[in-house]
Order: structure tokens, then C-alpha cells, then sequence
């Protein structure tokens, strides 16, 4: 079996070893802070304790041993002693006279404030999570909290993932809530080699520089190799170029563009329906979709059964209790089950075709249209920002590719990005504000299978949506949002369920990449985040010889496609065995890929030893 992240009670007791711990590194830092005044402290008291037991001219008021003169110079320092005052003795006056008042200095100004700032943590936060920071090993450090950062991290959270946070700015809106995660916030600038320190660097697994900001995102990745060369960075970046550049210096797959990411699914989402993630695997497209199994459809049953008929594979299966349901061969499909599925787009729609409650009797029923038709043949793209530029540029590479139209404001669009559309065949280009339903109706309004809102304001992307639902009901909505509660609101009242954040779409993807490296492609499911990786299967790898569904079985592992004598098979039969010198992609959690990593590695290592 593949191996899995932690569980919830090793978090727990990972959490309590933690906590212990910073408290002893807080403890330690604040004894170097207040060294000279605890030493005074300490060399008062020893002084007054030492003349008490031994110069006290009073015998029969002496002290009997230490502990009970220690007592008396506290009471002496706060001025509670019964100890009469020596009436011959100079040196024992000047330490009846200056004990009281160095003491009550010492302690009121010094020594409480030092058991104060150890007790609360919260009047030196700063500190505090500095003292946090310094517990964690084989963590994540993400610099910049902003939306593509949140998600990275609590996407790691949530996937059982340590992380520790790097933020120049205490008031962002988002520091309470990774804070109430139980997440280290270290305050600073990313680029400087101290702040790293303070997060941990030197025993990190990786950094990611997520600010929007590609020139800062370049200084930190840097600047963290500068503090330690050997460390995994991974960078977001829009520029194409600087991206190319970047991988050569720092690795494959180490700077990532947030919209170039998203922008598979937008522009699949646009010409399907309900997707949550698109892949991009060989030449093909593939979809990934969350569907609820609907009473005595078509897809109950065995899971094979139901593969076999509909050529899509069940990646992840929770029952209607909310389990989790492992793989097995006679695996089944139960009303209220809600699985994640992968497939060609035109697959998946036809899944969820069957997928109709009581559809296995019922008689047929002309189907929607789920992709764009010769009646709606129109995709309607509104906005030209990062993400619709990029969302274009896909929707012109499909085939069959349908008629794209471009609504843009034309005051604020970027020239490089209005030249390269006018040279795309067929892209019409429109001129106009895409709420007014005239300028929706001359983009194809009536034509249109669907609209896609992609503007960088949420507020705009609901208004052309609702303006496009008014005049035409049944069109598909693709939309860009910010705000995941807004998200929910538009599915529940408006029924647009393809609502996107760029920074979701991404942050699996940066995250899968700085727990593994050299990951092009991952999306969150269940907890977990799965991720592609290709595979080169030689004489010795454990996967030689088993069956695809076996791989599945036991590693929780699709093979999406397999390569083999030039042939490209893409989601190959289950039944088919894995042989020697086959090239696979394929699909499964991180953690099962870097253990598949390490086997292949192992196996590579043993050939070379045994050649040489």
C-alpha cells in the first residue's frame, strides 16, 4: 500500500510536541534577552541570603539554611521582614537599606515582566510564532499571503502537510484565519536571509514565493538558495519568458503562472459543463467532475461495470455516509454516493446522462446539448486580462474548435495581449461593455452555447452573467470569482455552478510541486492532493507485470496513458499488464508519488550496480 500523510491523531500529538518545544525555545530567548537582570537579581539575593546565615548578628534571629534565607530576603526586598534591624553592624545596615530598593526594582521592573512575557504570547506575537516556527522539520514555506497563497497553504493543512507562512503584513486579511489553523506566521521580507532563518529554511522541504509580484517572487527563490542551496523553490510568475528562464536556473516545473494553470479548465469548462479540473494529457483533454449517484440510475452498480460501459475511470469514492470507499474489484455504486471521475469531456457528460434518477427504466429523453452544436456554436469570452487571454489561446487549440468572441472594455487591455487575439483565425474581437445586453447580442448572445465572465472583478463577472441568463435562460455560464462564499450563493440562487477561483485552481498544482517536485499538473480532492507524473517502466520495477486495475488497487494509482511500441493508449483497459519498457502517465496522490519515485529510483540504481 502507498504510503499516507499523517493522521489526525499524529497531528495532535505532533502538535502538543510542538508546542513544548517552542515554549522551551521562547523560554531560552527570552533568558538571553534578560540575562543581566535576572544575574543581578540572583547576585542580590545571594549576597543578602549569605550575610542573613552567617554575618546576621543576631543568632537567635538567624535563618536555619538556605531555602529559609532566601525566604527572608524576599520578605526583606518587599519590605514584610520581622528580621530587626542591625544596630552595630555598617555593612549589615547598607544591606537592610539597599535590598528593599534594588529588590522591588529588580523584580517590579525586570523580573516580572519577564515571567509576564513568558506567560503571554500574545503581547509578543512576533516572537511567539518565530519560537513556533522553530519546531517544524521537513515543512513547507509559503512567502505571501495572498489568495494563491491561503490556498496553498490550507490546502496543505488540509492534506495533513506542515507549513510555515512568511508575511511582511500583520493587518492582511488573511493572517487570522491561517493563524487559527495552528500555522506559524513569521513577520518580514522573504528576501531577507534572516526572516528564512526564522521560518525554518535550513530544515524546510521547499520555499514558495507566491506574491503577486514576479521580480519579488525571483529575489526570494534566491535568496533562499543563497541560505541554502540544496532547497526546492517554487515561484509564481505570469511572464512566459521569464518562466522558461527561470526553470533552466532553478529546475523543471519550478515557476509557475497562476492563469496558465487555470486556464485549461475555464476553457474547458466553457465548451462542457460542471467541470472541476481539466487535464491535459498527451494531445487529449481530459475532465475531472464530482457527481452525486442518483437513485436506480444508470451508474450504480459495480464500479467496473459502470467504467466499462461509459470508457471513464472513478477516481475517488465516498459513500452516502461520508466515507471514504478504498478501491476494490467488487466495488460498488450506492444512491448518494459521490465520486470524482476522470474521462474525456464528451464521457463524462455522458455519465452524467445516465446518471438520471430511475433512468434505468425510463424511457429515453432527448438530451441537452453539452457541447457547442451547429445551432449554439458560439463561446463568448468577456474580459482580455491574464486569465481570458490565456482562456482564448486554449479554446483556439480544440478540434472541433468552436466560433470565440472576444468582449473587452478596450480602455485598460494589454496591447500584447489585443495583438496576439487579431492574429488567432476566426477570434472575433468586440468592442464594449459585456453587462449591456446589446453588446452581449452583437458578440452572438443568440447563437452562444456559452459566456464565460472572466474579468479580475467579481462583481462585473455576476452582472454580464445575470444580463446573459435575463435574455437567453438555458445558456452555460462560466464565471471567475474571488470569493468562494460567492461561489456558493451564485449555484444555490442562480444555478452557476461553474463559477472558478484562479488562485484554487492553481495553488494544487504550486503545492504538489513544492512537496515533490517536477509536478506539472495536480488538483485537491477529498483531502488529498492528487498529482500526474510519467513513468518508465524497466526490467525490475515493481509495477512490471500487474494489471492496471491491480495498480489502482493497491496504489490508489490511475493510469491515464500508456505508451508502448509508438502506440499512445489513453485511459488503457484495466485487464491490460504493465511490461517492461512501457512510459505511463499517470494519476495519484503526492505521497503515493513520491513513494512510486523512490521505487523507480531504487530499481535504477540496482541496474547500474549490477552493469558495473
Amino acid at each position: 500500500m502507498s504510503p499516507t500523510p499523517r493522521t489526525t491523531r499524529d497531528r495532535w500529538l505532533r502538535r502538543i510536541s510542538r508546542l513544548a518545544r517552542a515554549n522551551m525555545y521562547d523560554f531560552q530567548l527570552l533568558l538571553q534577552e534578560s540575562w543581566l537582570v535576572l544575574v543581578a537579581f540572583a547576585i542580590l539575593a545571594g549576597i543578602t541570603s549569605t550575610y542573613l546565615t552567617s554575618f546576621y548578628e543576631y543568632e537567635s534571629l538567624r535563618p536555619q539554611g538556605v531555602l529559609e534565607a532566601l525566604y527572608e530576603t524576599l520578605m526583606l526586598m518587599t519590605l514584610q521582614s520581622d528580621l530587626e534591624f542591625p544596630a552595630d553592624h555598617l555593612p549589615g545596615k547598607l544591606i537592610f537599606l539597599l535590598t528593599p530598593f534594588l529588590g522591588l526594582a529588580l523584580i517590579f521592573q525586570s523580573v516580572l515582566n519577564f515571567g509576564r512575557l513568558l506567560l503571554d504570547k500574545g503581547s509578543r506575537r512576533e516572537a511567539w510564532q518565530v519560537a513556533l516556527a522553530s519546531t517544524y522539520r521537513d515543512h513547507i514555506i509559503v512567502c505571501g499571503l495572498g489568495r494563491v497563497g491561503l490556498r496553498i497553504v490550507t490546502q496543505l493543512h488540509a492534506a495533513g502537510y506542515d507549513t510555515v507562512v512568511v508575511e511582511r503584513d500583520w493587518n492582511s486579511e488573511f493572517v487570522p484565519r491561517v493563524l487559527n489553523l495552528g500555522i506559524p506566521v513569521v513577520l518580514g521580507d522573504a528576501r531577507e536571509a534572516m526572516t528564512l532563518q526564522q521560518a525554518g529554511v535550513k530544515q524546510a522541504r521547499a520555499v514558495v514565493a507566491a506574491i503577486n509580484d514576479d521580480l519579488l517572487n525571483v529575489e526570494i527563490a534566491l535568496n533562499a538558495r543563497g541560505v541554502r542551496p540544496d532547497i526546492r523553490v517554487v515561484l509564481r510568475v505570469f511572464n512566459e519568458e521569464l518562466d522558461r528562464n527561470l526553470e533552466k536556473a532553478l529546475g523543471r516545473n519550478s515557476a509557475f503562472s497562476a492563469s496558465a494553470i487555470a486556464a485549461p479548465t475555464c476553457a474547458a469548462a466553457a465548451v462542457s459543463r460542471e467541470i472541476d479540473y481539466a487535464l491535459v494529457v498527451g494531445n487529449t483533454q481530459l475532465g475531472v467532475a464530482q457527481i452525486v449517484v442518483q437513485k436506480d440510475s444508470q451508474i450504480s452498480g459495480f464500479v467496473r461495470a459502470v467504467e466499462e460501459t461509459t470508457y471513464v475511470r472513478v477516481l475517488h469514492h465516498v459513500s452516502q455516509e461520508g466515507r471514504y470507499m478504498h478501491y476494490q474489484q467488487l466495488s460498488q455504486l450506492s444512491a448518494g454516493d459521490r465520486i470524482t471521475v476522470i474521462g474525456t469531456l464528451e464521457r463524462i457528460e455522458s455519465l452524467r446522462q445516465r446518471n438520471v434518477p430511475l433512468s434505468k427504466v425510463a424511457f429515453l429523453k432527448p438530451e441537452r446539448p453539452v457541447r457547442p452544436t451547429e445551432r449554439y456554436h458560439t463561446v463568448i469570452v468577456c474580459g482580455l486580462g491574464k486569465i481570458g487571454f490565456r482562456v482564448v489561446k486554449q479554446l483556439h487549440s480544440l478540434n472541433p474548435r468552436p466560433r470565440i468572441v472576444v468582449v473587452r472594455l478596450g480602455t485598460s487591455d494589454r496591447p500584447e495581449f489585443v495583438q496576439q487575439i487579431r492574429q488567432l483565425e476566426g477570434v472575433v474581437d468586440v468592442i464594449g461593455d459585456a453587462r449591456n445586453l446589446d453588446v452581449l447580442r452583437r458578440a452572438g448572445l443568440d447563437d452562444a452555447y456559452s459566456v464565460a465572465a472572466l474579468t479580475s472583478d467579481d462583481l462585473q463577472n455576476v452582472q454580464i452573467a445575470l444580463a446573459a441568463r435575463r435574455y437567453r435562460p438555458d445558456v452555460h455560464i462560466v464565471l471567475r470569482t474571488f470569493s468562494d462564499a460567492l461561489a456558493d450563493r451564485l449555484a444555490e440562487m442562480f444555478g452557476i455552478h461553474t463559477t472558478y477561483s484562479t488562485s484554487a485552481l492553481a495553488a494544487p498544482t504550486m503545492a504538489a510541486a513544492a512537496l515533490a517536485g517536477e509536478i506539472s499538473q495536480a488538483f485537491f480532492v477529498g483531502e488529498r492532493i492528487f498529482a500526474t507524473d510519467e513513468a518508465h517502466l524497466s526490467a525490475g520495477h515493481p509495477f512490471v507485470g500487474m494489471r492496471v486495475d491491480d495498480l489502482r488497487e493497491q496504489y490508489t494509482t490511475l493510469v491515464l496513458e500508456l505508451r508502448r511500441d509508438s502506440r499512445s493508449i489513453l485511459l488503457p483497459d484495466l485487464d491490460l499488464r504493465l511490461q517492461d519498457g512501457d512510459r505511463a502517465t499517470l494519476l495519484a496522490p503526492i505521497e503515493t508519488i513520491q513513494y512510486m519515485r523512490q521505487a523507480g529510483r531504487k530499481v535504477t540504481l540496482e541496474t547500474v550496480r549490477l552493469a558495473g
